[in-house]
């Protein structure tokens, strides 16, 4: 949002004549020296310049939770068609080694987060939450408030999560952040799923009643729902639009 921020008020600047320095890129005290010193490399930023765009790799989170967890989120709602959670005994959750510190370590804290901040970084708890049926997308803000987590049920689904490093997801690893999850239950069964593509990214997008769903869950508290349905509608129109002027007046109300 801040990066999207600024590049609508730079855009604002340069529309009604303000200047700036034309070696903010690569000058000295430019942005590839401040953020990569002498490890710039300006012919990947040349490369293809106006015929390849970054854009369309964009990925959407739906969930509003640490990007790591997303993958056994998603995992945890493929299971839950077909497992009633009272009967999960055993949870097993893969993810690239490299994730395991931000959403696993340390264990009985992951398990027991203090606050709906700390759930958010939680893979046993984004896990839990997902398979007793969470909200919104599939979590959504009412499951990372602090009096969600320490709902009992969650946290006594939570104990059961045990994560380690899955080679699969080692492999894929940083280009997606995927997950396996693995779930034992009473009759001595295992499930698993496993999700190599994250959802909302290029190999799983969104819909747009999905996208549109996200942006209402995200202003409800700013917008009334015609507005919000207005303002949704206007931006997914954007590549046939002849100007912005109809999405920011929506914006502005």
């Amino acid at each position: 949002g801040w990066a999207a921020h600024s590049g609508v008020t730079a855009a604002e600047f340069a529309r009604h004549g303000l200047t700036g320095p034309p070696t903010v890129i690569e000058g000295r005290f430019g942005f590839l020296h401040a953020f990569c010193g002498d490890r710039a490399d300006t012919a990947k930023v040349l490369d293809r310049l106006g015929d390849h765009w970054e854009l369309p790799g964009i990925f959407f989170k739906p969930y509003p939770c640490n990007h790591f967890t997303h993958a056994g989120i998603d995992a945890a709602r493929i299971l839950r068609r077909d497992i009633d959670p009272a009967d999960i005994v055993e949870i097993q959750l893969g993810v690239p080694k490299p994730v395991l510190r931000t959403i696993a370590e340390p264990p009985a804290a992951k398990a027991a987060p203090e606050s709906g901040y700390h759930a958010a970084f939680s893979g046993p708890y984004t896990v839990a939450r997902a398979l007793l049926g969470g909200s919104g997308l599939g979590v959504g803000h009412a499951d990372f408030t602090d009096e969600a987590a320490q709902d009992p049920a969650t946290l006594a689904l939570a104990r059961l999560v045990t994560a380690h490093s899955d080679d699969r997801c080692d492999e894929i690893y940083p280009h997606q952040f995927p997950a396996v999850l693995r779930v034992r239950t009473r009759d001595g069964a295992w499930h698993q799923a496993r999700v190599d593509h994250n959802r909302g990214g290029p190999a799983n997008p969104l819909s747009d009643a999905e996208l549109t769903m996200k942006f209402d869950l995200n202003v409800e508290e700013r917008l009334a729902p015609d507005a919000a349905r207005a303002v949704a509608g206007h931006a997914l129109a954007l590549p046939s639009a002849e100007s912005l002027d109809t999405l920011m007046k929506a914006v502005r109300g």
